[in-house]
């Protein structure tokens, strides 16, 4: 059988895109960048492109009543806040290698997509915490309590994930909507809304918030590396293994 010029070229086409295929596939490793910090002791921020800020509360920001001086004090009270309040919603183990704890808003869209990347790291070994912060109007205060209700009831997840993967602004109606749909009882959903406790719990995360420079949402704390902007589910990944295999000790 002769080969003709199209044949040629239809092979040696074929190759360069099977080569490039191949090339383009192996994709290195993102690299990760930190900066340590001053405040906390111990802890260090991940330098991200997309970061709107590199602020150390150390210097220039006003301490929030959460935490006094940069002692061993201060930073339990960090500890305690960040990873074992009780009134913070959690999944996963409580004796994960690696904790992760994200300051979110109903209303702000990349938290919508870091909840999705957060919900493919619960199989790794990972404890996610959830800070409900709503800082984005009346709406997102709303939903914040409606959050943290829905896990006085067992339903946290399943509420919050419902909540985050819709395009529609949180109402009263809608909320109870919800919990008509994962079979909670409304009724015990608005006392827990409206309790002191989950104004409390608030105010606990704006406080934490406010001491360690949180600037928006979404913020991250894994492990001990601070994280304000987007990143993707590969540099959480990475950050997250960096984390597991630290040498030096905890520092929570």
């Amino acid at each position: 059988m002769s080969i003709t010029k199209n044949h040629v070229y239809a092979i040696l086409t074929a190759t360069t895109l099977v080569v490039a295929y191949f090339l383009f596939s192996i994709v290195p490793p993102p690299k990760l960048e930190f900066r340590d910090r001053a405040f906390p002791r111990g802890f260090r921020d991940l330098v991200l492109e997309s970061a709107s800020s590199q602020i150390d509360p150390l210097f220039g920001l006003q301490r929030s009543p959460l935490v006094g001086a940069a002692s061993e004090q201060g930073l339990q009270e960090v500890c305690d806040a960040l990873f074992r309040d009780p009134n913070s919603p959690a999944v996963g183990n409580r004796d994960s290698e690696v904790k992760i704890v994200a300051f979110l808003d109903y209303r702000c869209p990349y938290c919508k997509k870091l909840t999705n990347i957060m919900s493919k790291m619960q199989a790794d070994n990972v404890r996610n915490v959830y800070k409900e912060w709503p800082i984005l109007g009346d709406s997102s205060v709303l939903a914040a309590r409606a959050g943290l209700a829905a896990d006085k009831q067992g339903k946290y997840l399943a509420f919050h994930t419902r909540l985050m993967n819709s395009k529609l602004i949180p109402t009263a109606a809608y909320i109870e909507d919800i919990a008509i749909e994962l079979g909670m009882n409304k009724s015990q959903l608005r006392m827990d809304m409206n309790s002191d406790n989950t104004t409390l719990a608030i105010q606990r995360t704006t406080a934490l918030a406010s001491a360690l420079g949180l600037i928006g949402t979404p913020a991250l704390v894994v492990g001990r590396t601070i994280v304000q902007g987007e990143i993707t589910q590969s540099q959480l990944e990475r950050l997250i293994e960096n984390e597991r295999h630290l040498q030096s000790p905890k520092v929570c």
